[in-house]
Order: C-alpha cells, then structure tokens, then sequence
C-alpha cells in the first residue's frame, strides 16, 4: 500500500532520461556509446554485489529502444541443505516457475528497479559510474595521445591552482596538466592566454587527465628551434645534443652539413636576433650554442666552455648499463663558472656529454695522482684573432673586409705630369685594397697575425671582435 505523501517513481521515464544521458555522455567524452553503456552495465552489477555480496546479477542495455532490464540469475541445482538462495535455485521451485529448466540450467529474474532507488546503493552507483566512464575515457585519451609524444601543442591555460600551481590546459577534444616542476622557473602561466607545451607523457591511468604537458623540457626548445631557423628545418643544420635546466639555461652542440653554413653563428644570428626570439618564448631563458665536433676529447673543452679546463681524465664504462665518467681539471678560480649557479652548468655538461662529471681542482688533482690529459688554453689575443679570421675569411678571400677597391681611387685630380719618382709615390697611395691582399696570400696564421698589427682595421671589424670578446667572458 502506497503511503500518503510518498511519490511516485516513473521509471520508464526515469530510464529513458538515464540512456540519453549515457548518450550524451558518450558524445561529451567522445567514448563510442556501447562503451558508455558497458560502463553502466559494470557499474550497476558492483553496486548490487556490494550490497548483496553472493548474488549473480546481469544487466541489458538497449540504447536505440532505451530499454535497461536487471536480471537476478540463479542457478538450478539438486535439492540441498546448503542452497544458496542468493545464486542457485532448487530443480523443485524452478520447474514451478518455467517446467523446461533442468539441472545445471540458469534461471533469471528480473530485479524490480524500486531496488536500486536506496541511497547507499544510489551511491555506490554514481561512484562505480563515474569511475568507469572516467576509466573508458581515459582509455580513448591514451591511444589516441600516445603517439604523439614528443610533439609541441600550442594550446589556451584554463585554471591554474593556487596551492599545487598546477595548470590546466585545454586541449580541445580532453585536457593536459602541467606540473609545478614541469614550468619555467619564474614564469607564471596566466590563464586565457596560450603558450607552446612538450607533450611529455601519456599515462594510461584511470584517474584525472593521464596527458602531461611541459614548459621545462628541452623538447621544447629544440622545437622552437626547428621552427624558427630555417637550415635546421631544412636539414642543413643539426643538433647533435642538447641540454636545459629550465630557468637557467639552455646549452646545444650543432653541426653543419655544407661547409659555406657556419652553425652556431647561422641559429644566433645578427647581433643574435634569431636566438633572442627564441628566447622570448621561454621566459629569457639563456640559450648557449656550441659546434659539435667528432672528436669526443675536442667535444668535452667545447661543451665546458666558456668555461676554462686544465685537462680531463676519462673512465670508460665496463658494461653497456655503466656511464663514462670524467673528471674535469680546473684551476680554483674558474670553478664557480665551471659548476654554475646550485650545479646547474655540471649537469648541463653532464647530459650533453652523456657521462658522470667529477669536478677536481689542480690542487686535488696533484694530492691524488690523477693522470689527466692537458688542454692547452688558447691566449685570449689568440681566440680574438682565430674568431675574427674564421668570421672574414670566405671562399678563400682572407679578410673579406678588405677586398674593397675605392671608388676615388682612379679619379685623376692633377694633371701636371710627375717625375718618375712622384709618379711611383702616387701610384703607392692609389694601389686599390685588392693588392693588399696580394701581400696576405701564402701567408700561415701566425705570420698574418703579426702583419695584422700594423694594418688599420676598419672600425665595424673591431667593434665586433670587442662584442664577441666581451659576450665569451660573460657567465
């Protein structure tokens, strides 16, 4: 007898409402709606079980007729003592119900849904429910993110936490997070506008977004990269190794595939104007380039640098699992520039060298008897003059900047005829600078250097000399 007050379930309604908003659902999370239903389906069957532990339950969907049908199945079995009322059902009381059904047979009955109205049970049912669909959708996300690993998605930041400073980024089709440790130290992430994010994992997890998105890994770069300096897009330019400790530093080794394309030079640009563009999309992270070169011992002074070496002392490794470990030689003063700010300029070294950096000075070097291989250091005149004749020297014309010939040279001015001496003296002050050259060919280095000490250098050479001088030295 209904009680006064009490209202009245329409459940028909109540389960056409429930399958369009599977279907929704479905269509929200872009799950297939067989797997939305499978969700319910499952779902439902633990929610009965917690409840009622021993019982059997199976449970039809049909989203097209938007039926949903829950049926109780019992087994039929032999008459006994030790029946289980909630799962089997005696050949006795199943013959009254259906007189086909034999032993062995499974007998269903169908749960009225007035059962699943309880509130614990309604509870249990929403939980399970959404963890499921959670579960499926999280599934979909994984196969279809995945293989996109590695790539760089420019995307929009939806929320950011205050507390855990976790960024959530739409994604369009699902949503990706970012992790504190994942951003760019001092960077914040302001939420409407859109940033450039490394995919750098997909977790096949069955709780929050399994995507993981990142501001601080070096793929980003080498992305940007590779977006901005054509030669590199182009495959005239590659990057060997890079490293980043986000915030602080970017350092990558380069090398070029046409010997007309200086690359180090060709990514920094005028007055590093492509670098710096690149640099404003990280927050004005410093990015270091270097050239790569085959030799692993000529490698090491490159990648320390600006840094300066005594020597260095390699162990190869024993077994294909170990790293190679160097030990670097330097002088004590130069060691703060060597380890840099917390030890961020030794791990830099130590993934671009791919081994384990053990930094010692000359002193322990000596106390401990380390048999290290010496470098050498080039005079700082020298580094000056090699930059600046690698810079001017092209196609073989030495100091390119001199291969001028003067426009006013020619230009007669007196037409007195001369003696043969005045004439001679004349000529010498109109020799066009294409002559000059003639003076330098043949030359080695070190004999042009010293002929370079009394010839003018024009002011835009020595003014980038001094730049570059200055920019090398420079932490």
């Amino acid at each position: 007898m209904k009680k006064y007050g009490e209202k009245q379930v329409d459940w028909n309604k109540q389960i056409v409402d429930t399958i369009n908003a599977l279907t929704l659902i479905a269509d929200e999370n872009n799950i297939p709606r067989d797997t939305v239903a499978d969700a319910l389906k499952d779902a439902i069957i633990k929610a009965y079980t917690k409840e009622y532990p021993e019982s059997v339950v199976e449970v039809n969907i049909d989203i097209d007729n938007k039926q949903l049908t829950i049926y109780k199945v019992f087994k039929v079995v032999e008459p006994s003592d030790e029946l289980n009322d909630y799962a089997e059902i005696s050949i006795e009381d199943a013959k009254k119900i259906d007189s086909q059904l034999k032993v062995g047979d499974l007998h269903k009955e169908i749960i009225p849904l007035e059962e699943l109205s309880k509130l614990s049970l309604g509870l249990h049912l929403a939980q399970m429910f959404k963890h499921n669909v959670t579960s499926q959708s999280n599934k979909q996300i994984y196969a279809q993110w995945k293989p996109r690993i590695g790539e760089v998605v420019y995307a929009e930041v939806e929320k950011v936490d205050a507390k855990s400073g976790v960024a959530t980024v739409n994604l369009e089709s699902t949503f990706g997070f970012v992790g504190r440790q994942e951003t760019i130290p001092g960077e914040i992430l302001i939420p409407g506008q859109k940033y450039n994010f490394y995919i750098k994992d997909v977790k096949e997890q069955t709780k929050g977004w399994p995507i993981i998105l990142s501001r601080a890994d070096s793929g980003l770069v080498k992305y940007l990269l590779t977006l901005n300096i054509p030669e590199i897009q182009e495959k005239i330019i590659e990057i060997k190794d890079i490293a980043r400790v986000a915030g602080f530093k970017t350092k990558l080794s380069v090398l070029s595939h046409q010997v007309s394309v200086e690359p180090a030079g060709t990514i920094i640009g005028p007055r590093g104007s492509r670098i710096k563009n690149i640099q404003e999309q990280v927050h004005g992270e410093h990015i270091e380039v270097i050239e790569y070169v085959d030799d692993f011992k000529l490698y090491i002074v490159n990648v320390c640098s600006p840094a300066e070496i005594v020597g260095f002392a390699i162990k190869e490794p024993t077994t294909p699992e170990e790293r190679r470990e160097i030990t670097l030689v330097a002088r004590s003063d130069k060691l703060a520039l060597l380890i840099g700010k917390r030890g961020s300029n030794v791990r830099l070294i130590s993934e671009m060298l791919k081994a384990n950096i053990e930094i010692n000075t000359v002193e322990e070097a000596h106390e401990t008897n380390l048999q290290y291989q010496r470098v050498e250091p080039q005079t700082l005149r020298q580094q000056t003059f090699n930059r600046a004749y690698k810079k001017y020297h092209v196609g073989g014309d030495v100091l390119k900047q001199y291969n001028r010939t003067n426009p006013h040279v020619n230009k007669v001015t007196d037409t007195t005829p001369k003696s043969n001496s005045a004439q001679q003296h004349a000529n010498a002050i109109k020799k066009p600078k294409t002559s000059i050259m003639q003076d330098f060919k043949g030359m080695n280095k070190e004999d042009l250097l010293k002929e370079l000490v009394d010839v003018d250098t024009p002011k835009n050479i020595a003014d980038d000399i001094n730049e570059e001088n200055n920019n090398d030295y420079q932490e």
